[in-house]
């Protein structure tokens, strides 16, 4: 009876686990702000020899990207909770001057699956430079953002 029991228990924990439940796979989580770099004059695209980036997530703005090797863009977690903008802090230098973007959008809740949970999607994305130095201008390329396989924001230098 005992032998009955273990391989009837061996066959059930085998037949319960799903690599569906096993992680969170594929992007299926909460997407990230995709940002690309223009230059102000002629709006081609452009690359930045170093960016410094903080965004506020509701207790004062944190350090996300102290980047000094040169890049065309950024990947940038929003808030999740029930507050409907985020801002951001772009500078070129360490101790550089400071623009604040703040990005307005309408968020939304989907369920993945067990492993995944919740995530959130934004939608009527909109961008309003607060401060307009070292960034002059921001253009929004995408007004929601539910992958990241699409630029949905461009800084203009």
């Amino acid at each position: 009876m005992k032998i009955f029991l273990t391989l009837l228990t061996s066959l059930f924990l085998f037949f319960s686990c799903s690599t569906d439940d096993d992680i969170c796979t594929d992007g299926e989580g909460t997407p990230q702000v995709k940002i690309k770099f223009k230059t102000f004059a002629t709006g081609k695209p452009r690359t930045l020899d170093s960016v410094f980036v903080a965004v506020d997530y509701g207790a004062g703005p944190v350090a996300v990207v102290q980047n000094t090797v040169a890049t065309d863009s950024l990947m940038l977690p929003l808030r999740v909770e029930d507050v409907p903008f985020t801002d951001i802090y772009v500078a070129t230098s360490s101790t550089g001057n400071l623009s604040q973007i703040r990005l307005n959008y309408t968020t939304t809740s989907e369920y993945v699956s067990p492993a995944c949970g919740i995530r959130r999607l934004y939608t009527g994305l909109s961008a309003t430079l607060q401060a307009p130095n070292p960034v002059l201008a921001v253009e929004t390329a995408q007004n929601e953002i539910v992958n990241e396989s699409k630029t949905h924001l461009f800084l203009l230098f």
